[in-house]
This record gives C-alpha cells, sequence and structure tokens, in this order.
C-alpha cells in the first residue's frame, strides 16, 4: 500500500489478521518493522486517515460510515481518547495545582499529586462541604477511591485525622471504616477549584484542534449510547475497572438518563467503554483489560523481553507488574529469565490457557460489539466507531492526532520517562494515585 512505510510507528503490537488472531506483528526496538496493520488510503483528497466515505461529509451530517476493517477494535479506540483526555487534563492540574512529587518535590506541606480520576472518585463528592461516611461518599461517586492515600498525600481527613507520618505497621494510622467521616482539607478544596473545569476545558482545546462538527459528533453518539443504558454508571472509571473487578451497578430513572447530554465528554467516554467492557466480560475467564494491555502483544514461542513492554503496550512497568501477577498465577503466562548473554526476565503465553484466552478475546468483543448493534443500533454503532476513529486514529505517536495535545509541561514529570508511543487499548486506572496509563 503507498505510504505504509511513513505511517507505520516505530513500535507496533497488532495481530497479522486485523486486531484478532494470527502471529505476533510486533517490532522490537531497533529492529526492522514487521507490522502488516494497514491504514485507509486517501479518498478524494481526504486526508490519509479519514474513514468517511466521502458522501457523509456532503452537508455536513454523518451518514452511514465505512468502519474499516483494519481498525482498532471499538474498546481500544474508546480507550485511547479517554486515556488522551485524562492525561492532557493532568498536564494542565501540574501546572496549576500547587503540589509534590516524588521526582521533584514542591511546596512544603501541599499536596502529592495524582490523576484526575482521584477528583472524580473523592475529592468531587465532597466538594460541598458535607462530611460524608465513607458508604455515602460511594453512593455518591458511584465508585471506591483510595482512601489511605487522599488522606495521606493531604486531600482529606479521615474522623478528623489528616496526614501522619509513616511508622512501622501503620501505627497511629486512622483506618477507615464504612462509618468513618471524611472531609476535604484546604488543600483538598484548592485542589478542587483547580480540577473541577479541566474536563470542559480540555474538551473546548479538542473542539479547537480537531474541528467543532468532529467534537459534536463524537458527544451525540456517545450521548445515544449513554441514554439507553440503564445501570448507574460512574462518571470516570474506577479504580477496580483495571483489574477487571467492577460488579454491575445498581439500575437508574429516566429522568438521570435523560440529563446525560449535560455530561463531560470525558464522562461519557468512560461510561460507554465501561458498559462495553462489562458486557464483554460477563462470564469470561480473561478480563478485556489484561488482554488489551499484555496478552494480545505476546505469544507463546516468541516471547517479549520484560523491559520492552511498556513501549509496546502504553502501560506503565507498575501496570505490568500487576498484570503479570495476576496472569501468572492464572497459568496464562510464564515469566522466565532471557537465555545468556541477555540479561533481565521475559515473558510468554502458555500454550494453554495463554494462546486459548488471546485468541477467544477478538471473538468475544465481536460478540458483543454485534450485541450492541442489536441493542443501540448498527447505524449507532458504526457512527460511534467512525467518530472516535476521525479523532483517536491508531493510538501511536506516528498517526494518532491525539499526541498533538500530550506534550507534558516543561519540568513536569512526565519529561522523566520515555515518550510513549501509543495509548493503552484500555485505561489503567490504579490505586497508585489514578494515572490513566498506571504511571
Amino acid at each position: 500500500m503507498p505510504g505504509l512505510k511513513a505511517a507505520c510507528p516505530p513500535v507496533r503490537a497488532f495481530r497479522a489478521s486485523r486486531w484478532g488472531g494470527g502471529s505476533v506483528a510486533r517490532m522490537r526496538a531497533g529492529s526492522e518493522c514487521r507490522c502488516r496493520f494497514r491504514w485507509a488510503e486517501s479518498v478524494d483528497g481526504l486526508p490519509p486517515r479519514s474513514v468517511f466515505r466521502a458522501s457523509g461529509w456532503d452537508d455536513g451530517s454523518l451518514l452511514m460510515p465505512a468502519v474499516r476493517r483494519d481498525a482498532l477494535p471499538l474498546p481500544a479506540l474508546l480507550s485511547v481518547a479517554f486515556v488522551a483526555l485524562a492525561i492532557e487534563a493532568d498536564n494542565v492540574a501540574e501546572q496549576q495545582l500547587a503540589h509534590r512529587t516524588t521526582s521533584f518535590g514542591g511546596e512544603r506541606g501541599a499536596v502529592w499529586l495524582p490523576s484526575l480520576a482521584m477528583w472524580f472518585n473523592c475529592v468531587r463528592g465532597l466538594s460541598d462541604g458535607d462530611e460524608l461516611t465513607v458508604a455515602e461518599l460511594e453512593r455518591r461517586v458511584r465508585m471506591g477511591t483510595n482512601l489511605d492515600g487522599m488522606r495521606r498525600w493531604g486531600f482529606i481527613t479521615v474522623d478528623g485525622v489528616g496526614r501522619v507520618p509513616r511508622r512501622p505497621g501503620g501505627a497511629g494510622r486512622p483506618h477507615a471504616k464504612r462509618g468513618s467521616v471524611l472531609a476535604l482539607t484546604d488543600w483538598g478544596r484548592a485542589a478542587d477549584a483547580v480540577w473541577r473545569p479541566l474536563p470542559g476545558m480540555i474538551e473546548a482545546r479538542w473542539r479547537e484542534r480537531f474541528g467543532a462538527a468532529a467534537v459534536d459528533r463524537l458527544r451525540e453518539v456517545l450521548v445515544s449510547v449513554a441514554e439507553q443504558i440503564p445501570a448507574a454508571l460512574p462518571d470516570f472509571l474506577p479504580i477496580s475497572s483495571a483489574y477487571g473487578r467492577y460488579s454491575e451497578p445498581p439500575t437508574r430513572d429516566a429522568d438521570e438518563r435523560a440529563r446525560d447530554g449535560e455530561l463531560s465528554l470525558i464522562s461519557l467516554l468512560s461510561r460507554v467503554l465501561l458498559r462495553f467492557e462489562l458486557d464483554c466480560d460477563h462470564g469470561a475467564r480473561l478480563p478485556l483489560a489484561l488482554w488489551s494491555d499484555l496478552v494480545r502483544v505476546l505469544d507463546s514461542s516468541d516471547p517479549v523481553a520484560v523491559r520492552e513492554l511498556p513501549a509496546l503496550t502504553g502501560v506503565s512497568k507498575e501496570a505490568l507488574n500487576m498484570m503479570t501477577g495476576r496472569l501468572e498465577k492464572a497459568g496464562v503466562v510464564l515469566v522466565e529469565p532471557r537465555p545468556s548473554p541477555a540479561r533481565g526476565k521475559q515473558l510468554r503465553l502458555t500454550s494453554d490457557p495463554g494462546v486459548r484466552a488471546r485468541a477467544a478475546m477478538p471473538q468475544r468483543i465481536e460478540r458483543t460489539v454485534q450485541a450492541w448493534e442489536q441493542t443501540y443500533g448498527s447505524h449507532t454503532i458504526a457512527q460511534l466507531q467512525t467518530a472516535v476513529l476521525a479523532i483517536a486514529g491508531d493510538g501511536t505517536r506516528d498517526v494518532s492526532p491525539l499526541f498533538a495535545g500530550l506534550t507534558p509541561p516543561e519540568n513536569g514529570w512526565r519529561t522523566q520517562a520515555p515518550p510513549p508511543r501509543l495509548l493503552p487499548w484500555h485505561p489503567q486506572v490504579l490505586h497508585r494515585g489514578g494515572y490513566p496509563d498506571g504511571s
């Protein structure tokens, strides 16, 4: 295909046959590209990333889109858009919020810097000034949080106790119970003032960067799906979703569903992605999150050096370590020393259940998409895939338009890490601070 080499990013983890089965088509650092991923050709002067039929743009409306078979799967498209939006918001917060970090220190007494996730799952629920019990906060935000971390980092008090020095065995540290009372500190209220406008601010930046029509189309179709979801989903991906352990929530009333159009873009992306994850994981032995961010880049006969995994997946080594531990216990992967003279460890799939689990997930994703077409309408799901694909591209630095907004601030903590070559196929919102790539 013309222009393939120019479009190939330096590290790829796409399968030879679409994103599903077949042998691994990844590229090691410094080696010749083995990527067989195909991107859309230019059509009637439209940019190569466009996957819309020309007729879909005749009157500015989105008609039936042409979704290419080589595009990312729907949950991966939703993920890379969600992750990019969250990282861009985090970069702004880092510039505006008085904070400390492990690498750079900071203002004495200031909060440690977590991600926007911790505003959604904790600070926002307490921002009206009320003191809430742990149970009340979870009902309000519809998810749990890292209470000990938020207290230790300076955002909240637990039963009136804020930061306490670390002591052996956790002595002197309050242990939150369901009835423990939570409240924001002064630092927490200051952080709320910084975080609160960020979802709308970044959405406005996207409208300028990608065009108001493109963002409006994405919002419109996300709302169309979200308002048909009966479950009372949270406004951000929960911490537990990274481990594939978020349980089915209760239903909500029609009045709330009618207000979904007021949600921020990141909340709409979150709800739709979480609904897909819950549907896809129902009855599955391997969670979508683990397949998306690790299993899909592995093979049984071609081990991968552990140090290469962050570049292949876009996920932090800490998140990868946690996933590897779970998969090793389940018998899906093997961790072994690299052959001499190489150093370190390598990872490969077991013949069974590893290879079987890798092959089963693409089929499960396809079945979930087909079920969604029945539930929400095939035209709506095609519009959803096309609208997010126009903004997200393939999620790689070389091709995806999303990377235009992901340059970290000068002296920001992300400048200390190698720049990502792709965004995660599933967010890894961990207890460590809620960063969407598990950092």
